[in-house]
Parts: C-alpha cells; structure tokens; sequence
C-alpha cells in the first residue's frame, strides 16, 4: 500500500512540475492560432479588403449580376432567372464587418498600439495619421453602401465583443449611421498628410496619392449629405458645403477606379466575351437603358455597346442609334430563349475584356451631385458649370467625343434640383 501511494505522489508531482503550477499554470502555444500571424501587415489588410471594392460595380457571383440587373442596365438572354422578382439574390453583411470594416478596424488599432505602431510590418505600409485615416475613410465608405442597402445595422456597438464583451450590438437607424460616419470622415480628412507617405504596394486603389484619398473623403461626405435633402435638408446642407469646401473630384483620374487583374477577370468577361460557349452568353443591354440613350442621342451608347460581340454579330452602321437594339428585362420564366435577345447587341468589349477598367465613385457622378446642391442653394457655385463639367467628365471617362453638342441638345434643366438628380 505504501509503495501504491508513494507512486501516486511521484506521478502527481512530476504532473506539476511539467504543467508548471496548478490550473493556472503556463499552457505555452496551446492557445496561439496558427493561423494568425505573428507580425500583421497593415498593407495586406488593406490590400486584401481594396479587392473587394469590385464587388460594388456588380457582385462577388458573376453568374447572377443582380445589382446591374436591378438598376436596368442589362437584361437576361436566355431565361428570366435572376430578374424575376421571386427568385431575389441574397445580400450578407458579412463581407462588409469581417473582410472589410474588420480589416480596417485591425490597421487602425495596429497604428494606435505603442508597442506595434513603429514596428516594420506596420510602417512598411505608410504614415501613421494616413493609416488611420484611410481605414476610417474606406471603412466608412463600405458602411454607408451597407445602410444604403439593409437600412439600420449595427454600428456604434459593433466590433465591441472582445473588448466589451458585446457580442449582440444594437441596430442603430441610418441617420445615426450618417451622423457617426460623417464625424468620422471629418477626422479622417483633418488627419490626412499629404507630406506623410503610403505605399503604392498595397494601396492598389489610388496608389499612394494622399490627395485622392482626400478627394474621395470628401465625395462620400456628400454623398452621405445630398441623401438627406429629402429628411433633413438643413443637416445635409451643412454637411455638404464643409465637404465641398474641403475639395473633392474635379479631375476625371480623381475618381475610385477598378481594373482588373489576371488573377481575377472583369464581371463581364466571365458572363459576356466572344470566347463563352452560347449557353453561357446569359447576359445583355437591357431595352429601355438602349432606349433611353436612343431617345437622348447619347453618343455614349457606342462606348457602352457593340454590334459585333458576344450575342453575335448584328447587321448596321455602328454609328447608327437605330442599329441598337436591347432585351425586353423580366419576361416570363417559360420561355426558353427571349425572343428580343437574337437581335440584341452586346455590351462593349471594352468592358468585356479579362483587364478591363470599371468605374466605382467616377468624377462625374460627384460633379453632378455638386451641381443639384448648388441648384438647391447649399452651396455657392454656378450650377450651369458643375452640370456641363460633370458631362464632360463622363464622356471623357468613356473616351467618347461629341460632349459639348450632348450639353448644347441637354442643357441644364430650368425647373430645380429633381432634374438633374
């Protein structure tokens, strides 16, 4: 019995002594994720969650394109499956809170920690203060295209569960969601320092132009400000006039751009080249977007469009608008083949190809919102200018000519705001 109990001690204190002290003891790299990395780089962050901006132009699924089929610019070619208002494409926020805000939140907290702020794989990205307020801006880029879409969602609690232990955060509504993200901007533009420095290695968006980025924290503001002309038009008035007054895009390269890589093709190249066998070429212009430019003479109608592509080639002038001709958007579900979609042109090739350059916030959508501001007397600018400068911007962005006869035809409406909107 002796011995038995002997045996027990010697078992129970070389038990300890290799556990090191009791329950509390060290458990050495048993709680260390493999998977996280030791020395995070903030430009990663960035990089990786700058990639998903593509996922605005249309959808992170190819194969159903719903935010261009929604917003009528395409139409279905074959079969009324994504269009049909009974077979609605989901939409998460995951990807918002985790691969983007969440990524954000990461760079942030990394250049405000004394003990990570200066180390290589933090600075290696740029200037602290130009970290910190690109995470802001991007982020709160991201989040009002996620309250614009679902409406009221977590924010002022949200990404609080390891630090707060709050791990079901409150829905604040959207004018909280706006007031929160225009304060945030606010200080992410006054942080900005054009002398500071970012990489051009990870900043894939405005390569490491500081002064863009500061343009672009600007057009959101007032995009957030012009929203509210409806609800609350003496907060959006001032809101939009101190962005104004900081400066945003005046010059067609200030806008946020995306080209694609050969690691990943442009949308349209997966749905709608020359190379697609025909069960896959699903896609094309939808016929009241053809006829809307039709009707208007829009000359950019060519840069959106060919007569010799994907759907085939279709007999015309190019040059010709009656040569165009669209898909008749949400026709029944039981016709197999839409009748209109043989004789239907196809988007251009310049937007088809694997490389091709997308448009996210383009400069003229921002010269346009400036214009109806001034049309409402938020700001003090010359309406007529900003609605010309805006055209123009367009049309440049779309290598188009023909820009002052489009505005000599389409001058600024006499009767307010709600024309140019």
């Amino acid at each position: 019995m002796r011995t038995y109990i002997k045996s027990i001690f010697t078992v129970a204190v070389l038990a300890v002594a290799l556990t090191g002290c009791a329950k509390f003891g060290d458990f050495g790299d048993i709680n260390k994720s493999p998977n996280n990395a030791s020395d995070p780089n903030t430009g990663m962050f960035f990089a990786a969650s700058a990639l998903q901006v593509r996922n605005t132009i249309m959808t992170s699924n190819s194969y159903d394109p719903w935010m261009q089929l929604w917003t009528g610019y395409i139409a279905e070619a074959m079969n009324n499956q994504f269009g049909s208002l009974t077979s609605t494409s989901t939409f998460s926020t995951s990807t918002y809170y985790l691969s983007i805000m969440g990524q954000m939140n990461k760079i942030i907290a990394l250049n405000q920690d004394e003990a990570t702020k200066d180390a290589s794989y933090v600075k290696a990205f740029g200037s602290t203060e130009n970290q910190i307020a690109l995470a802001m801006t991007y982020k709160a880029f991201f989040m009002m295209m996620a309250t614009d879409i679902v409406g009221p969602l977590p924010y002022s609690e949200a990404f609080k569960g390891d630090s707060e232990d709050i791990w079901e955060p409150k829905f604040d509504s959207v004018q909280d969601i706006y007031t929160a993200l225009d304060n945030e901007l606010n200080t992410a533009y006054a942080m900005f320092n054009v002398n500071g420095t970012l990489s051009s290695n990870y900043d894939i968006l405005y390569h490491g132009d500081v002064a863009k980025w500061k343009k672009f924290n600007a057009a959101v503001r007032m995009m957030l400000a012009i929203k509210l002309s409806d609800v609350d038009p003496a907060t959006g008035k001032s809101r939009f006039a101190k962005a104004y007054s900081d400066g945003s895009m005046t010059k067609v390269e200030d806008g946020l751009h995306y080209t694609f890589s050969t690691q990943s093709s442009a949308w349209f190249y997966g749905i709608g080249n020359k190379n697609l066998t025909a069960a896959n070429k699903r896609f094309g212009p939808n016929k009241f977007f053809i006829e809307a430019l039709k009707e208007y003479k829009d000359p950019r109608l060519f840069s959106y469009f060919t007569l010799d592509g994907y759907l085939g080639k279709r007999e015309g002038d190019p040059k010709d608008f009656d040569a165009y001709l669209g898909i008749t958007f949400g026709q029944p579900t039981n016709n197999p083949v839409i009748e209109d979609a043989s004789k239907a042109c196809s988007v251009a090739d310049r937007y088809c190809e694997a490389l091709a350059t997308y448009g996210v916030i383009t400069t003229a959508r921002i010269l346009l919102l400036e214009a109806e501001a001034a049309q409402r007397g938020w700001i003090s600018a010359d309406a007529k200018t900003l609605y010309e400068a805006g055209i123009k911007a367009s049309f440049e962005f779309e290598e188009v000519d023909g820009a002052d006869e489009y505005i000599a035809a389409h001058p600024l409406p006499s009767d307010g705001a709600e024309a140019i909107k």
